[in-house]
């Protein structure tokens, strides 16, 4: 017993030093491809085509499981949202718009991976997710097909308030002039949830028109610059838990 007890602890000991071993390649990939990111936006790339251009690079070189848009919306299955952002779109509409007889509209506006979003669960009752894209050369992710910059945020969120639906199909129609009153969703309608720096643009803009924002404030020191900015504009914040 005692022989059998040190070979299986000794065993334990094996598998976690390879555990540990395989989370420090994890590590040390990260930091690459984050060195590979910062590279590029040091040299003027925009940051979120950088991160979707070293994904890309990642996904071409056989680093990624992951090579089609395809699978990146089934892989979309398995990512886990904060408790309540599934379905309070729904919970909302079935208490609080029911009673005002008003009906609240959902959109996800992000810098992130649109087909890996829209294989999440937030996809069931959010009317419409607008992310970055890749595009595929015989059935396999090949490069950006588009990318939502900072400001480019503020096209969709436009898009969302003059009701164009097909916003990525005909990009030059938020351009087009529709008096503010005849407008599908009024700026003073909308409620933003945002949690990064590149959410700071929309705040700006949907709050000076009369519309509400709300910073989700994570505890990082990646958003220490977001929670200042925050401050600075007396925003409303709340931590995620």
């Amino acid at each position: 017993k005692g022989v059998s007890s040190a070979a299986s602890d000794v065993y334990k000991r094996q598998v976690v030093m390879e555990v540990v071993d395989e989370l420090k390649k994890i590590e040390k990939s990260n930091v690459k491809v984050m060195d590979g990111i910062k590279e590029k936006v040091l040299a003027g790339w925009d940051p979120p085509i950088a991160w979707m251009t070293e994904i890309a690079e990642l996904i071409k070189n056989g680093k990624i499981a992951q090579d089609t848009n395809a699978k990146l919306a089934e892989f979309g299955k398995s990512v886990i949202p904060f408790p309540g952002a599934a379905d309070f779109i729904t919970q909302i509409n079935e208490t609080l718009a029911k009673e005002h007889a008003v009906t609240v509209k959902g959109y996800v506006v992000s810098c992130g991976i649109e087909s890996l979003m829209k294989g999440t669960v937030l996809a069931k009752s959010f009317t419409d997710i607008f992310g970055s894209s890749f595009y595929e050369t015989d059935g396999i992710i090949a490069g950006v097909k588009s990318s939502i910059t900072f400001t480019e945020k503020t096209k969709f969120i436009f898009a969302i308030n003059k009701g164009i639906s097909d916003i990525r199909e005909e990009p030059y129609k938020v351009n087009k002039f529709i008096e503010k009153e005849k407008r599908n969703i009024p700026f003073e309608n909308m409620i933003y949830l945002g949690d990064g720096a590149s959410d700071i643009p929309c705040f700006s803009m949907i709050k000076q028109n009369g519309g509400h924002c709300i910073g989700i404030d994570i505890d990082s020191k990646w958003h220490k610059d977001f929670q200042l900015e925050l401050r600075k504009r007396e925003m409303t914040a709340f931590k995620p838990d």
